[in-house]
């Protein structure tokens, strides 16, 4: 997966995704939906994830077939109530962990509910399960 979110960090978004698919890198993720949307409309069909997503794009998500970060249970619960409404099943999602960075993820604590909710989930399918570092300044990490 390659990260080519806030214009590839100044080297070009849509530039550098072109080459990255031309290379067959089998993922790209950006941080808002709009960014998801403009590598669509430039000609880039790899699966892209979201990392930042909100209720009101869950429309564009579909349409642009944008996959989704799912990093709590308000958004899990949101998004799964979407897609029931739209009649979808398993629709792509990544889950994320909180591994120690405390920006987004779900808790230790919340992985035995979160299992459970996903086993019986028919409307999402669980393509990854991730985390940002354990810490941004331990050299071990």
């Amino acid at each position: 997966m390659a990260m080519v979110k806030a214009f590839s960090y100044g080297s070009g978004s849509i530039e550098i995704a072109k080459v990255l698919q031309f290379h067959k890198v089998d993922y790209l993720a950006v941080a808002y939906t709009d960014e998801g949307i403009d590598l669509r409309k430039a000609g880039i069909s790899l699966p892209i994830m979201i990392l930042n997503i909100e209720e009101e794009n869950f429309d564009a998500l579909i349409e642009y077939n944008l996959e989704p970060e799912i990093f709590s249970f308000i958004i899990y619960k949101a998004f799964h109530q979407y897609l029931s409404q739209q009649g979808i099943s398993d629709f792509p999602v990544h889950i994320k962990l909180n591994t120690g960075m405390n920006r987004l993820g779900f808790e230790v604590d919340e992985a035995d509910e979160l299992a459970i909710l996903l086993s019986t989930n028919k409307t999402m399918l669980v393509k990854s399960v991730l985390s940002h570092l354990a810490a941004s300044e331990a050299a071990e990490h």
